[in-house]
């Protein structure tokens, strides 16, 4: 039976939490001694008596099996030690932005017991899942799964999963920078070009709500995917097409295209006076610090007014023209 634990977990910039708990049969007493960047001065709870189902789920955790030692090619600076007495066996364990299989459970088995330090932050995503819709069909779905550490792409007649690994809290990470970005708005579901998106949180709370594809898809978004490609370096297949049918002309506003090469899954942006190009146009453009010729196709159009131009107008490189080659009907 477990009788003693001293716990730490945290980093320099946002402090650290050090509780001690200690059993007594069916009950515990803890001491807070350090909450965040602040020390707390041992503040010790009273007697609480606790679950069977608790303590066995303590118990489940096989702590005495975790490693002596996690560390990180990619260390953070978070880092956690563990102390852990059952009976004549000790336990002492610590990690760098590394940790054992079932670190999540123990974090939520401590909130059971001290909700007030949240070792797991009560809404922290844990699913994304964006659907995305165009003149009312499915097009594509995006669901991040932070527990199954996957990414799974369905389209209308395939599904792709991709197995991320401890990559998951990176995009995560990106996703919610993402969304905290958007001014959300009340969109007509019916639009004919939009995105749902669900959101489930740590705590099990949900929320889902739609927003418009204009003519700039949606602020972020490619930044967003980009991303996700850079961190799934198996990841291939295109996610989402971006643009409606239906182009609104530029209407005196800047034309700017995002465009990917061949054999590439970055995108670039270039600047275009051609009202007629559409998204899946091949076009010449320049390249390099010698602007040699080379191809890509267009993956985004967006229309700007002079002001709120992703990028300087005297600045960036033009579309020399729509290009025609046997050898991109398959690209």
């Amino acid at each position: 039976m477990a009788k003693y634990i001293k716990f730490t977990v945290g980093n320099i910039l946002e402090g650290y939490k050090t509780i001690e708990i200690a059993f007594v049969k069916d009950t515990v007493t803890y001491k807070i001694l350090r909450s965040g960047l602040l020390n707390v001065d041992k503040n010790k709870s009273s007697v609480v008596k606790v679950s069977e189902e608790w303590l066995e789920e303590l118990d489940a955790l096989n702590i005495f099996d975790w490693e002596e030692n996690y560390s990180s090619e990619f260390p953070d600076g978070y880092q956690w030690q563990l102390n852990f007495k059952d009976g004549k066996k000790n336990y002492r364990g610590q990690g760098e932005n590394a940790y054992p299989e079932n670190w999540e459970k123990f974090l939520d088995w401590l909130d059971e017991l001290i909700p007030e330090l949240e070792f797991v932050n009560r809404k922290r995503l844990e699913k994304v899942t964006l659907t995305y819709h165009r003149d009312e069909k499915f097009i594509e779905r995006l669901t991040l799964d932070r527990t199954d550490k996957t990414l799974t792409l369905d389209k209308k007649n395939s599904t792709h999963i991709y197995d991320l690994g401890e990559e998951i809290k990176k995009i995560f990470d990106t996703a919610q920078k993402f969304l905290d970005g958007l001014e959300i708005e009340d969109t007509d579901i019916n639009s004919s070009s939009r995105i749902t998106f669900e959101l489930v949180h740590h705590d099990d709370s949900t929320k889902t709500f739609n927003m418009t594809c204009n003519e700039n898809f949606l602020p972020g978004l490619t930044n967003l995917l980009e991303e996700i490609h850079t961190f799934a370096d198996d990841l291939t297949a295109e996610i989402f097409s971006p643009m409606p049918d239906n182009i609104v002309p530029a209407q005196g506003k800047y034309i700017f295209c995002k465009v990917q090469f061949k054999g590439s899954y970055k995108h670039y942006t270039y600047q275009t006076d051609d009202e007629t190009l559409a998204v899946g146009d091949v076009v010449d453009v320049p390249v390099g610090r010698f602007n040699d010729v080379n191809q890509a196709r267009i993956v985004e159009i967006g229309y700007f007014d002079e002001y709120e131009a992703p990028y300087p107008i005297d600045k960036i490189k033009k579309i020399i023209g729509k290009h025609v080659a046997d050898e991109w009907e398959n690209y």
